[in-house]
């Protein structure tokens, strides 16, 4: 028996036919219609579509950025993807599918694919931290997916690292996100690239990138190498900050921007071990996730399997 796992982003779906262990066989995209809701349930169908040509498929399940409330499943906000702001969206695709459909917040189910299936099998406290235009958290505790009161646990991204520091689109200021994520590594970047003219980062003709960062830091950039590290000192405060609060046994990251690997865990791990009280940090190693980049579609399935 299959399911479906859909990973819905800011600028795309990324859709995978997953197994009862979580393997996934087959992988489509499409752009996301972030303003239209006929729209994106209209690509969402397609998807559907497409695999349902190729498997017997159970149940659907959706990862979407915004919070989610556990009690009516409606997604109180989503700023990526406006068309969706309070609608129930897996009651509305269950009808137009004719199958079971659960949605949750993507990071959430980055958690629980990692968790199943990923680095953190048989554990029973935990945290996925994944990284990509933006910051999110899932945690698992005593084994099962922490959600929270109303389902809107985990927003580490929103929590504040510096009182006055740079504007982040949720409205506040100085938050986790404005310091690691892939838009504030290119901020931080053009930052330190203005007191140092020597830098490759100047020689970018396109659209300065996360990327192109971590491409130039592996040539020797001091500039971008900077970047790395100073974007993994302020990660490795927020592991340090989840293992004195939660006392984990992993963090787990994964995301876009983890694909540098070492140039940002190094100084994150260093960093957290620094700051967090050290038996803690002893038992709680931090990680690359194993599912990357499919953690969030992995688990939006398992979910889908588990009825949760």
């Amino acid at each position: 028996m299959h399911y479906l796992g859909i990973d819905i982003g800011g600028t795309s779906i990324k859709a995978g036919l997953v197994d009862e262990s979580g393997a996934v066989s087959e992988l489509h995209q499409a752009p996301t219609v972030v303003g239209d809701l006929n729209g994106l349930t209209a690509t969402l169908t397609d998807l559907f579509g497409k695999f349902q040509a190729k498997a017997a498929i159970r149940a659907v399940g959706i990862g979407v950025p915004g919070l989610r409330s556990y009690s009516t499943s409606v997604i109180q906000t989503s700023p990526n993807i406006p068309c969706i702001h309070g609608v129930n969206l897996e009651a509305l695709l269950a009808t137009k599918l004719g199958m079971p459909v659960i949605t949750e917040n993507d990071a959430k189910a980055g958690a629980y694919g990692e968790w199943v299936c990923g680095a953190g099998r048989h554990l029973q406290h935990l945290a996925y931290i994944t990284i990509g235009t933006g910051l999110g958290c899932g945690i698992i505790l005593h084994g099962k997916l922490f959600r929270g009161a109303s389902g809107y646990a985990g927003e580490l991204g929103h929590t504040t690292v510096e009182p006055d520091g740079r504007p982040c689109a949720c409205g506040s200021h100085g938050c986790l996100e404005t310091r690691v994520s892939a838009t504030a590594m290119v901020r931080t970047a053009r930052e330190l690239m203005q007191a140092n003219p020597d830098s490759l980062l100047h020689a970018v003709r396109d659209t300065l990138t996360a990327q192109l960062v971590h491409d130039a830091a592996l040539r020797g950039d001091v500039t971008a190498q900077a970047v790395f590290e100073e974007t993994g000192r302020f990660l490795g405060m927020a592991c340090a900050n989840l293992i004195n609060l939660l006392n984990l046994e992993m963090i787990i990251i994964g995301g876009g921007v983890i694909a540098s690997g070492d140039l940002l865990l190094r100084t994150a791990a260093g960093e957290a071990r620094r700051r967090a009280f050290a038996p803690a940090a002893l038992a709680c190693p931090i990680v690359q996730s194993q599912l990357s980049p499919n953690s969030g579609l992995i688990g939006a399935a398992m979910l889908a399997r588990d009825g949760a």
